[in-house]
């Protein structure tokens, strides 16, 4: 007997038939599927429904025993979702509704780094979450500034355009350094308004004090 090397991949003669009847046959051998051919290629697993499923050890094929319990349109959703990659590309601009008008200001001159649980004040940097903002500025996180602390909600200098909005506080988070994240806790994940109301419960009044700073947005009178 001469010898044949091995096939990389199942051959196609021996794939099966009549697969929806749940008794499935080999094309070729005319037996129970998967004959001792296709064993080789296949391992087995269940489907969510129950029925017995084969898949391809060397391609991505798949087949299911019974009737298919799914449509092709949730197949190729599942597909989809699974080929989705976890950071997708956002849209282009012209996908967002248009920008309705926002006052535009010049960079504030406040300074402030957070130093610990409750220490937010004018100049603390945020990432501003999707949906705190007009969907005309993107479903992203916007880097910004406060320049107003309130509940619920808060002023923010967008660092991308130079707008001014009023966002809710607790969809507002710091925007921290590598130094921050090595040596700080997880208040450095809270949210400003989790801030905001750990000041007013527990700090000590003259650490709740908030500095003065000038507002050099206001209008003389």
């Amino acid at each position: 007997m001469a010898w044949a090397l091995r096939p990389i991949y199942l051959p196609d003669a021996h794939l099966p038939l009549g697969l929806d009847s749940g008794r499935p046959t080999c094309r070729a051998c005319g037996t129970s599927w998967p004959c001792a051919t296709a064993a080789e290629y296949l391992t087995t697993c269940r489907c969510v429904c129950g029925a017995t499923t084969w898949a391809d050890t060397t391609t991505p094929r798949r087949w299911h025993g019974g009737p298919r319990c799914y449509t092709d349109a949730e197949a190729v959703t599942a597909e989809a979702a699974k080929l989705r990659p976890a950071r997708p590309h956002y849209p282009p601009s012209h996908y967002y509704p248009p920008k309705p008008a926002r006052p535009v200001r010049q960079r504030p001159p406040y300074r402030h780094t957070t130093g610990g649980p409750g220490d937010v004040n004018l100049g603390t940097w945020v990432w501003v979450a999707p949906g705190a903002l007009h969907p005309g500025w993107g479903d992203i996180h916007q880097l910004a500034m406060v320049t107003a602390l309130d509940t619920p909600k808060c002023e923010v200098w967008l660092i991308l355009d130079g707008t001014v909005h009023r966002a809710r506080a607790d969809h507002l988070t710091l925007s921290t350094s590598a130094g921050q994240r090595a040596t700080g806790g997880a208040w450095l994940r809270w949210t400003i308004a989790q801030h905001l109301d750990h000041r007013a419960a527990g700090e000590p009044a003259e650490a709740a004090v908030q500095i003065a700073q000038l507002d050099l947005f206001s209008t003389p009178v």
